[in-house]
Formats: structure tokens, sequence, C-alpha cells
């Protein structure tokens, strides 16, 4: 719980999702991902597909990402951690990548890269 940064930031039921639950948004029977702009901000807006969840969304922002002085990458491309260890190299995490017509678990980061979190609720 103190490698979340969910839970550390919002505490209760708030954590980081899992690469598992990345995937299951990748799943195209799960979410449909259409690359927009929503109050100026580009990313993805991700619409569930599964019955009585259809009129539910969520937009993850393509926020870049923070490596040394570096974060020119915004608004063009975006990395979201998950919270799990990579096991073969444990300074690593699994984390998603979003850019303008892609969208893929792109692998595993050192963990000191700053990549966004997207807060799960239990």
């Amino acid at each position: 719980a103190m490698d979340d940064a969910a839970s550390v930031a919002l505490g209760g039921k708030w954590r980081m999702p899992t690469i598992d639950e990345w995937e299951e948004l990748l799943n195209a029977d799960n979410c449909s991902w259409t690359w927009t702009t929503i109050d100026g901000v580009n990313g993805y807006k991700v619409h569930s597909k599964k019955p009585g969840y259809t009129e539910n969304w969520i937009f993850l922002p393509a926020a870049g990402e923070r490596y040394l002085d570096s974060s020119g990458t915004v608004g063009f491309y975006g990395v979201y951690w998950s919270s799990s260890l990579n096991t073969d190299n444990p300074s690593c995490a699994y984390d998603m990548l979003i850019r303008s017509g892609t969208v893929n678990r792109s692998g595993s980061s050192n963990r000191y890269y700053g990549h966004s979190v997207r807060p799960v609720s239990e």
C-alpha cells in the first residue's frame, strides 16, 4: 500500500488499477476508445460496452510523462501506472501507453518515472 500513489494520496478504498484491470478496458468487447479533446485537453474517452453500464465512461488525458526535466509530450502521449510489479525486475511496474491511434500495454518502466495515476475505488 505504501507504494500505491492513489492509496497514499486519497486513502480509503482508492488504489491504482492492476495491469489485468487495464487490459479489461483494452478488450474491445468491454470498451470503445475514442481519441478526443475535452475542455482543451487531448486524450481518450473510454466508453463501456457492458450491458447496464453503457452510459459510463472515463477520460484519460494525454498527460505526457515526466523523466528528469523532460515533459514535452503533454497533449500527444501519456503513460498510466498499474499497481502490478514486474516480478522479473521489481524496480519496474507495468504501465499503459496512450497516444492518438495507439493504446496498449507498453510493458514495464522504472518506478521512478513520472507516469500518470488513474485511481479506482473498490
